[in-house]
């Protein structure tokens, strides 16, 4: 939710700053996957549910934590330059 008197300008670079942090966290995951374990489960058409299903729980728990902690901070940051 957006912070009361945050410019339409702040709210769209918190949102690209979360995205891109998602993406990245993305990017990282499925590195890790493939050095770990192989192919993706997505890719490999010998996964299991359970092999599906971790790397899914995985995926989305780095996703979330980085676009939180990407927005905590930028919103963070947005308020110590503005003195509040």
């Amino acid at each position: 939710m957006a912070e009361q008197g945050e410019s339409g300008t702040d709210k769209v670079l918190v949102t690209v700053a979360a995205i891109v942090a998602g993406v990245v966290a993305q990017r990282v995951v499925m590195l890790g996957w493939r050095v770990v374990r192989g192919p993706e489960p997505s890719k490999d058409d010998d996964s299991s549910f359970a092999e599906m299903l971790v790397f899914g729980v995985i995926s989305a728990a780095a996703v979330s934590a980085a676009r939180t902690w990407t927005t905590h901070k930028a919103r963070s940051r947005e308020t110590a330059t503005r003195g509040a």
